[in-house]
């Protein structure tokens, strides 16, 4: 698999998961749940529930660390980690803006 292709589809797995966990309302209910319960620990873990963006720096590192784990040639992990999470939030931020999420 070519590395261009590769990080395209880290791309759109990024986007999709953090839409799921920060947008869409079939999560609506257990991101409240732990919205509240992130508030009694730190305001700032409970934002991080309701912030595409912030969640989807997370997923791209997660997804970074379970392809070097799992020993898919990756260039560059930390370079991959960050342009996985950049090519997200842009997708993040045109689909608040077509949508009017937000």
């Amino acid at each position: 698999m070519s590395d261009g292709f590769l990080l395209v589809l880290g791309v759109l797995a990024v986007y999709r998961g953090a839409r799921l966990i920060a947008l869409d309302v079939i999560t609506k209910r257990p991101r409240d749940w732990l919205t509240r319960r992130a508030d009694r620990v730190s305001t700032k873990l409970s934002d991080l529930f309701d912030c595409p963006y912030c969640i989807s720096a997370h997923l791209a590192g997660w997804l970074t660390l379970a392809l070097v784990l799992i020993d898919v040639d990756v260039p560059l992990p930390l370079v991959w980690w960050w342009s996985t999470a950049g090519g997200a939030s842009i997708l993040v931020a045109l689909d608040l803006k077509l949508n009017s999420h937000g």
